[in-house]
């Protein structure tokens, strides 16, 4: 069972009434003279520090430096309350074995990923899905797959009004806006599972700020860049453009520059951008692996705590990051809709977007289900 040890209190030590001393007394006699206060203050300072040193060393050597710097942030993020209830469910699923999948009799999971466009300015207004990748995970067949769609993909959206069509990744918004039941989540559910004929069970949301935060908290990633990246208008928080370059080859990536990795996009498309997404992705489920995937879920939980909404439970969670973990690296198949599946269209008011080739589309996701064989 995963436990931490508290450091043991001191004892409270208090003097007798009196001091007792059986031999001589050198002292009797003589005036004792009193330090003065700033040095008496100075002094407990000084033994307070050295105590202070010598504790952090002794946690750094036992516990680990990483482990140190996890509780340090769960101490700093969420309420005793809530960091204890997450630990607890996730000591159920890891160590009781108390499993808690999202779908009955240990079924195959779909799971739609969102990244969000918001900015700092915007406030908690709604905003788009810069990133929209769907992940289903098979217990039974232990394998697993991921469907990258491009946003600018221009589909009827699902349940914000009659015979609305726009991109993608736009269904969020409207459901927000509209107030749709289930919010933007459940319209940006419905949207994929209308135009692409699968059914969407779980989601995740997560920001800007949360992504950047989930890989500080692993340390970083290393992504090995395939060409080196020059972007002249990788755009920034104030809605303005700077250069981007990120040169080829291994590269260790904090959470900013993972970020700008996967986001970049002006040097060749959004279609090149989804490829980016997901070596990012298995870029992070290499790190967590190398530092024990379940045993990093509480300092990932809290440093996005604030970044991230689902509708999985902390106990789910668990249980998919141990299944996710156990596959090896072959099981995981990737897919994406290109531009062979799809063409480029202007609409009238000037917006570049993709007409979905359905045709084509339908034997990719029929792959990422698991019911083709065949890879794209």
């Amino acid at each position: 069972m995963l436990t931490e040890q508290a450091a043991p209190k001191p004892h409270d030590t208090q003097p007798g009434r009196a001091l007792r001393a059986t031999g001589p007394r050198p002292w009797a006699g003589r005036r004792i003279a009193h330090a003065p206060p700033w040095l008496v203050i100075a002094a407990g300072l000084l033994g307070a520090m050295v105590v202070m040193c010598a504790a952090c060393s002794f946690a750094l050597i036992v516990v680990g430096p990483d482990r140190v710097l996890a509780l340090r942030d769960q101490v700093l993020g969420r309420t005793a309350e809530q960091r204890l209830e997450t630990i607890q469910q996730i000591v159920d699923v890891v160590v009781r074995g108390e499993e808690v999948w999202p779908v009955p009799d240990r079924g195959r999971v779909t799971i739609l990923l969102m990244g969000i466009d918001r900015r700092p300015a915007e406030g908690s207004a709604p905003s788009r899905t810069d990133a929209i990748t769907l992940m289903t995970i098979d217990p039974q067949s232990r394998s697993a797959a991921m469907l990258s769609i491009p946003r600018d993909l221009y589909v009827p959206l699902a349940g914000v009004g009659v015979d609305r069509v726009d991109r993608i990744n736009t269904a969020y918004v409207y459901g927000e806006a509209n107030r749709v039941p289930g919010g933007g989540a459940q319209a940006a559910k419905d949207t994929l599972a209308l135009n692409l004929g699968l059914h969407v069970d779980k989601y995740v949301l997560i920001d800007f700020e949360g992504f950047e935060k989930a890989v500080d908290a692993l340390g970083g990633i290393d992504v090995n860049v395939p060409v080196r990246i020059v972007d002249d208008q990788y755009p920034t928080e104030d809605y303005g453009v700077e250069t981007l370059v990120i040169e080829a080859g291994p590269q260790h990536m904090d959470g900013e520059r993972a970020l700008k990795y996967v986001r970049t996009r002006h040097q060749d498309s959004d279609l090149g951008r989804l490829q980016r997404q997901q070596q990012v992705l298995f870029a992070v489920r290499d790190k967590a692996l190398g530092l024990g995937a379940l045993a990093q879920l509480p300092a990932l939980i809290d440093a996005v705590a604030d970044s991230y909404r689902t509708d999985l439970s902390i106990a789910e969670i668990a249980s998919l990051a141990k299944v996710w973990s156990d596959l090896p690296r072959e099981a995981i198949h990737t897919y994406r809709i290109d531009e062979t599946m799809a063409t480029f269209w202007t609409t009238p008011t000037g917006a570049s977007v993709l007409i979905p080739n359905r045709d084509a589309i339908a034997p990719v996701v029929q792959a990422f289900l698991g019911r083709a064989t065949s890879t794209p």
